[in-house]
């Protein structure tokens, strides 16, 4: 399964994180109000809601029987989307015509998805451990509700967070379903990033004060975390090719590092063809790492992490760097 984390989300991120940030400020009992989702610091409370996938494999069974697909997908899909579809739908702007073009390119695929509500209830178990150990790491941890539905022009799966909930479009069916609640982590840390600095300074970076840096360490935080709750990783070819040339792609990041804009070391395949997509993701958990070992306050540790605001000074007292100077 490809896990996707696109430029695009950020626009539905900001979004959410405006009345997360009222939770912060005025309690999370009228936070709530402000929201358009219930949350809850329960990892046994968090909503798994299957209703998308089940109308849209009754849309699926249905083609063929009617002289208009379009037709189908509105009716049987789209308007009884889940708040999570109405507003994939309403950000993507996508119409009943673009899931029935999509679907005639790929029908083997899509309709491979008949099983896919069994296999997601089969990972709820896991994803509610993993959630348990999130909030081991990160105290009062926020936990939304999860939308998971089908999702076009987006590869095999896309999270994103939103003023309803963790929002999972899924495209695809195969043996790394499991990784969801690794996704499902690493989103969740997003949301208690921004939770800790603050909606100004969360977005600042995807604006004039974005670099390289700035944006691996973002990602790092919910690499390494994620690591730290669950002792599992998604991107293991990206780490297992980080592993191998480490002092030769650590050159070029350190190199590359200020540059405003992450180029292919985030979300886009690289120019070399034998690196693997997003090592920035893996540079930013290993400086990450290197912060957490070296602290000997571990839970102040996780405040600083989650509360990066000076991305440069948070890389030198890291001493990551360091490992290189003898070599």
């Amino acid at each position: 399964m490809k896990f996707i984390n696109k430029e695009e989300k950020i626009r539905n991120i900001l979004k959410l994180f405006i009345v997360l940030i009222l939770s912060l400020v005025m309690g999370l009992s009228d936070g709530q109000a402000q929201l358009k989702c219930k949350v809850t610091n329960d990892p046994a409370k968090v909503e798994l809601i299957y209703d998308d996938l089940h109308n849209f494999i009754r849309a699926m069974e249905m083609l063929g029987k009617e002289s208009n697909p379009e037709t189908i997908f509105q009716r049987e899909y789209l308007d009884k989307a889940s708040p999570g579809l109405k507003e994939y739908v309403s950000a993507n702007k996508y119409e009943a015509k673009h899931f029935v073009e999509e679907i005639r390119k790929k029908m083997a695929q899509y309709s491979g998805l008949r099983d896919l509500p069994k296999a997601l209830v089969a990972q709820e178990n896991a994803i509610r451990k993993a959630f348990k150990g999130l909030t081991k790491v990160i105290p009062n941890t926020v936990f939304m509700p999860v939308y998971y539905f089908v999702g076009i022009r987006g590869g095999g799966l896309h999270a994103e967070p939103s003023e309803y909930g963790l929002l999972i479009a899924i495209a695809e069916l195969d043996e790394d379903l499991p990784g969801v609640k690794l996704v499902l982590v690493h989103e969740t840390v997003h949301v208690q990033q921004a939770l800790a600095v603050g909606l100004e300074e969360y977005q600042s970076i995807y604006g004039p004060k974005m670099s390289l840096l700035a944006v691996s360490l973002r990602e790092g935080v919910a690499q390494f975390l994620t690591f730290l709750s669950t002792g599992e990783r998604t991107k293991e070819e990206a780490y297992e090719y980080f592993d191998k040339n480490e002092r030769e792609v650590w050159e070029r990041f350190m190199a590359e590092m200020n540059e405003h804009l992450p180029g292919d070391w985030m979300w886009t395949k690289p120019k070399k063809s034998e690196q693997p997509r997003d090592l920035g993701y893996i540079i930013g958990d290993r400086i990450v790492e290197a912060f957490y070992n070296e602290a000997e306050d571990k839970e102040k540790a996780i405040i600083d992490i989650l509360s990066i605001t000076d991305y440069q000074e948070f890389f030198k007292k890291s001493g990551y760097a360091e490992k290189f100077s003898d070599k």
